[in-house]
């Protein structure tokens, strides 16, 4: 009836059992922005220019969303970043990014024969 989920009812009404009427006030998410510069920008052209297998193994192509760990976890070039401020990047930088789709059949990977027999053996 009100098109609200019932657990958004009930934290409404929990907020406002706890804190009356200033508890069903919204609130503003206050989130520290991070700032892109022009240097980790260019750093996150470069991996994703590459190979992936330059850097880990066992990812034959990029994803965004594989990119944007890459850049956080191993790299360590940013704290957070989403694989929408990836892409705005690439976009930015003239790379197309077209997302991953499954092929079947033949693969465009040179190693997908050998690959193919290791998997059935």
């Amino acid at each position: 009836m009100t098109n609200h989920h019932d657990n958004n009812i009930r934290k409404w009404l929990h907020r406002f059992n706890e804190k009356g009427i200033d508890g069903i006030i919204s609130r503003k998410h206050v989130r520290n922005a991070h700032k892109i510069t022009e240097d980790i920008e260019r750093k996150i052209v470069e991996i994703a220019s590459n190979d992936p297998r330059k850097y880990k193994p066992k990812f034959s192509a990029w994803s965004l969303c594989v990119l944007a760990g890459y850049i956080m976890e191993e790299k360590k070039i940013i704290d957070s970043i989403s694989h929408t401020e990836i892409k705005n990047v690439l976009v930015k930088h003239g790379i197309e990014w077209r997302n991953s789709k499954m092929i079947l059949g033949k693969s465009r990977d040179p190693e997908y024969e050998l690959k193919k027999i290791v998997l059935k053996n």
